[in-house]
């Protein structure tokens, strides 16, 4: 492997790369705010990756792109049938929100705490990404410790469309969307699968979806719609932590099967002449059947087989009303039910099936309030959110924001800060084994200062500094042999992202983190959090037609740990990936790409080995 020598200073790196406009800094960010903003408006620290960028980097799915965001570390265990987490600014992978058209789709019910496994997106569906850092419980409730990433779908217009690709390590994927507009209704239907082998030992992984929706236009006063999506999904991997398949003693792999689907209703309508109406009503169902060989005992003790089928519901009722207070101000007032249901039918192997099955359901009610006033060039943003989860102490969340516009055309100064709360798992609460129903909620504080420049077509800047404070972090002890609140960690770090467009052929894009990670009155160490990463991307419009793309992204080592070899420090890697695409007519779009071009031999996880280098072709044929 190739190690990682410390990177450059940030400051560094700022005098040497100007600002590019790869992303756009003025895309509306629905997620960070229900005042809806252009990014270049926001007090907080948010990336918003369109699907423009998308097609010309021909990520090979969500979890590559995620890979380019400042911030963010992804870790896959085993290829694409493994679980795939994210770490964001050093938060645990259940600390972040995920939501898939505004419809959260995190889990309370997995082993994991929450935490959404990012494997099962197809990313020919993404229109675009949107992310925002820091604590968000002021805006989204429970368990936005350190973050919300946003998946939007692809909207559908009044064309057919057919995808199709087909790669190494038995990639095959296809989509087939139609959709119709007729003025006032517009919709469509969209039916996707893809497969994939790996070119890891264990690793399978393949799906079935669809995705439909239906918008009609009431006229000046407001719209009606609904979003639907179902997907059909299973994989086979390694158990995470085993070794995988370097140094896992059973040689058995874990089964998964996942069924996820998601309805969404919302309307807006106007109130007067000063005032409009958001109501949305949306249901989240997922069932997952796991089964497990277990893993076998080495430094650390084993674990016996296992597996649980779970099922999962998410009901939400959420409505507000918004006012422009002229041009200088403007509040949202609303409120929120929220109803979740969690059962789970499951086994441990002790000689004997030992049943581990529980059930819980929990009820939220919220009140929310925002505002934003803006005094020159000072504006000022304020969230106030109240929550009140059944069998758990009701929460307060604040977010008070700040962005100076400098004179001229210099940039602008932001702060923000935030907190948040997690109330705890279904699974860390409920398990007969460990679960314990006297956990209260984890809890989060930070602040983030940043400073932005937009320089219109040529580019942009962002640079931000923070420190997040994360207590009564739920962790397993291994002596009273149950779940407990007694972690707190600090974490604080820098990241600068800039686009520039050099001439009218080339853009280049760059990011870089640094992110120190520190668990208060303990010698332990985090997994999977690598203290520097960054990384590099170039768009190159040959001519007319051809457009070629490059992204190199590094990271420095990290520390992981296995049951096989207790913990140790996994080597940081580089890797390239490249992509060429031909805009044959304006109805057929070619594309070749080869991922880890330079067929780096790397690990994100003790035992599982990367992938190796792959080549994908595809086709879109819009009619």
């Amino acid at each position: 492997m190739i190690r990682i020598p410390p990177f450059p200073t940030l400051a560094a790196i700022a005098l040497f790369w100007q600002p590019t406009n790869a992303t756009d800094i003025d895309s509306i960010v629905v997620t960070a705010s229900r005042l809806d903003r252009p990014a270049s408006q926001l007090s907080q620290s948010a990336t918003v990756i369109g699907r423009a960028q998308i097609e010309a980097r021909q990520f090979a799915s969500v979890t590559e792109l995620l890979r380019h965001v400042a911030g963010l570390n992804v870790v896959q265990q085993g290829g694409r049938g493994g679980v795939t987490s994210i770490v964001l600014r050093g938060g645990e992978p259940n600390f972040t929100v995920v939501l898939i058209d505004g419809v959260k789709v995190n889990d309370p019910t997995n082993t994991r705490g929450g935490s959404y496994d990012f494997s099962y997106l197809d990313i020919a569906n993404v229109e675009r990404v949107e992310i925002v850092r820091g604590p968000m419980s002021a805006v989204y409730g429970s368990d936005a410790l350190a973050g919300v990433i946003n998946i939007v779908t692809r909207p559908f217009d009044d064309r057919a469309l057919i995808q199709a690709e087909v790669g190494g390590h038995g990639l095959q994927s296809a989509r087939l969307a139609l959709g119709g507009d007729s003025g006032a209704v517009s919709g469509g239907v969209a039916v996707r699968a893809l497969s994939e082998d790996g070119d890891i030992e264990g690793a399978n992984y393949e799906d079935k979806g669809l995705d439909a929706s239906l918008r009609v236009d009431t006229g000046a006063s407001g719209v009606a719609g609904i979003q639907l999506r179902y997907q059909d999904a299973s994989s086979t991997s390694f158990p995470e932590d085993s070794g995988g398949p370097l140094l896992a003693v059973l040689r058995a792999t874990d089964r998964r099967s996942v069924e996820e689907s998601h309805a969404r209703l919302y309307l807006t309508r106007d109130i007067g002449t000063d005032w409009k109406s958001r109501f949305s009503l949306s249901r989240y169902e997922r069932n997952e059947d796991a089964t497990s060989p277990g893993i076998a005992p080495g430094i650390f003790d084993g674990v016996p087989a296992n597996g649980a089928d779970t099922d999962f519901t998410r009901n939400v009722f959420s409505f507000g009303v918004s006012r422009d207070l002229g041009a200088a101000a403007g509040l949202v007032l609303g409120g929120e039910w929220q109803n979740e249901d969690g059962r789970s039918r499951g086994f441990l192997d002790v000689g004997f099936p030992l049943p581990t099955d529980f059930r819980l359901q929990r009820d939220t009610l919220s009140a929310f309030a925002e505002l934003e006033v803006t005094l020159g060039s000072l504006q000022l943003q304020a969230s106030l959110r109240w929550d009140d989860p059944d069998a758990v102490a009701d929460e307060t969340s604040v977010q008070i924001g700040v962005l100076y516009t400098l004179p001229g055309d210099s940039g602008a100064l932001r702060m923000n800060w935030s907190e948040a709360f997690k109330a705890p798992s279904f699974f860390a609460l409920g398990h007969p084994l460990v679960g314990n129903p006297d956990l209260i909620p984890e809890s989060a504080e930070s602040i983030d200062i940043g400073y932005r420049r937009s320089l219109g077509r040529a580019g942009g800047i962002e640079f931000s500094i923070y420190r997040t404070e994360f207590e009564n972090l739920i962790d397993f002890d291994p002596m009273l042999f149950t779940n407990v609140n007694r972690s707190r960690v600090v974490s604080e770090g820098a990241e600068i992202a800039m686009q520039w467009t050099v001439n009218t052929s080339v853009d280049i894009d760059l990011h870089a983190s640094y992110t120190d990670n520190d668990i208060r009155n303990s010698t332990a160490r985090l997994r999977s959090r690598p203290n520097w990463r960054g990384g590099l991307g170039i768009n190159w419009r040959i001519d007319d037609q051809w457009l070629f793309a490059a992204s190199y992204m590094a990271l420095s080592d990290f520390w992981e740990v296995s049951i096989p070899t207790g913990g140790q420090f996994l080597d940081g890697y580089q890797r390239i990936d490249v992509a060429l695409s031909y805009e044959a007519s304006d109805h057929l779009r070619l594309g070749i790409a080869i991922d880890n071009a330079l067929d780096e031999d790397y690990f994100e996880a003790v035992g599982f080995p990367a992938a190796g280098m792959r080549g994908r072709i595809n086709a879109t044929y819009r009619f």
